[in-house]
């Protein structure tokens, strides 16, 4: 447990220790009661910055979203085309895979019912450069006579749904551990190709 606030960024300290419950007890035993109990503030402290908890969400979410984009960033370094996707895609994994409790407040339904302008528009801007990439792969003759919405819908199907039984219990479980970065790899390759 972190230890108590003592001055400070108080926002930062909240969404840091907001960021370890979610990670320890998950969603539903994040509150801003507990959070300024474990921080010894007042109770009243957190809500100059989060008035609600879904403002926190909305936070920690924002937080999550740049931190996403900046791990599929280093797919920039991937040569245009089906690699810098496959780069793309396999960083997502990774980053939901380092990040679960992240993820899970970016697939919560609650939290992308509320979202704010802010989050909106990294979310759209990362849906665009996904956009991009496909069409670069395009361009460099990868499935270049498939509607490039309906190869979004799969990135996006995919990318998602590989974190999602990779970072949840019950459906990482049947999954046999053994070299799974290797089975992701190939998985995402099935597409690719």
């Amino acid at each position: 447990m972190q230890s108590p606030y003592h001055h400070g960024n108080l926002r930062e300290a909240l969404l840091t220790r907001a960021i370890e419950t979610l990670n320890d007890r998950g969603v539903e035993h994040l509150s801003l009661r507990a959070l300024a109990r474990d921080l010894d503030v007042s109770h009243a402290a957190p809500l100059r910055h989060f008035p609600t908890k879904a403002d926190l969400l909305n936070a920690i979410a924002v937080e999550g979203v740049q931190s996403l984009i900046a791990a599929t960033d280093a797919a920039q370094s991937a040569p245009p085309g089906s690699g810098r996707l496959r780069a793309m895609a396999l960083a997502y994994v990774d980053w939901a895979i380092a990040h679960a409790a992240l993820h899970g407040v970016l697939r919560n339904p609650d939290v992308m019912r509320h979202a704010s302008d802010d989050l909106r528009q990294l979310l759209i801007a990362f849906a665009e450069r996904q956009k991009q990439e496909i069409e670069a792969a395009q361009n460099q003759g990868w499935r270049k006579d498939t509607d490039p919405d309906v190869l979004f819908l799969h990135l996006v199907s995919l990318t998602a749904g590989t974190a999602i039984v990779m970072t949840e219990d019950i459906y990482r479980d049947p999954v046999p551990t053994a070299d799974i970065r290797h089975k992701v790899a190939a998985s995402i390759d099935l597409f690719l190709k």
